[in-house]
């Protein structure tokens, strides 16, 4: 049975390099998570598009040398962003995980009405930080080239300004369209996808959404939690601008 390939961050790495340092983070999780010994191959991600195939050369105490033998940088395509209403952590974590695993360009974590954040300027720069070590563990251990880019939390009036700059919106809401009825995300220039809250939006919330042009979309004759219709919504917006499937499924944005 062919084995799984292993996937390092390693930051700062750059092609023409012969060798990587691993420290930190990266280095446990090689040496305590993953088991690696001298001589096993491991393949690096740096986060915009670089993948590059090393071996193992020497583990000390503290650090790992790498023999760095390939390197190949992985063709940018095009990708929905994700607003994502922030819910309780254990679940926001969730969501923010599959939207790395399914190749999202940005997430862009949002307050309304009935959303459960209340947090302060340091909070959500705490908030953002935590998503960002979510983004780099999903696409590490999924194989993306290609990390979201993490936007801090903002509120709604800022989300509709943010939004206003897309092409074209889709809004999950159970009263909405089935997708196969849904506009059509395909040649359209850039693409956002958002998710409100488990109690959903106000009526004057979704009204702003649709003003400026949002598609509400209707994912499941069931009622989803919120971190269920991150899922739905943005492989569906996959499916619309042909991405999903390709190169098996490990296609980055």
């Amino acid at each position: 049975m062919m084995s799984r390939k292993r996937y390092i961050i390693a930051e700062g790495v750059s092609p023409g390099q012969r060798r990587a340092r691993l420290t930190g983070a990266e280095y446990h999780h090689l040496t305590d998570v993953m088991r690696a010994t001298k001589g096993d191959q491991v393949a690096l991600l740096d986060g915009d598009g670089g993948v590059y195939e090393a071996v193992i050369e020497k583990i000390t105490g503290n650090e790992a040398l790498l023999e760095i033998i390939s390197h190949e940088r992985v063709e940018k395509r095009s990708a929905a962003d994700m607003a994502l209403a922030v819910i309780k952590a254990h679940r926001f974590d969730i969501a923010v995980e599959k939207c790395s695993e399914l190749g999202a360009g940005r997430i862009i974590p949002f307050s309304s009405t009935r959303s459960v954040w209340r947090g302060d300027e340091d909070r959500a720069e705490r908030k953002r930080l935590r998503m960002e070590r979510k983004v780099a563990s999903a696409c590490k251990q999924s194989g993306r080239p290609y990390f979201p880019v993490v936007m801090p939390v903002v509120d709604f009036d800022s989300l509709v300004e943010i939004a206003s700059s897309y092409s074209r919106i889709y809004v999950a809401d159970d009263a909405g369209c089935p997708p196969s009825k849904c506009p059509s995300a395909s040649a359209c220039g850039s693409v956002l996808g958002i998710v409100g809250p488990e109690g959903g939006f106000t009526k004057t919330e979704l009204d702003r959404l649709i003003g400026l042009g949002a598609v509400p979309m209707s994912l499941s004759p069931c009622t989803l939690r919120a971190e269920t219709a991150v899922i739905c919504l943005l492989y569906q917006l996959s499916i619309m601008m042909g991405e999903a499937g390709r190169d098996g499924g490990k296609t980055p944005r």
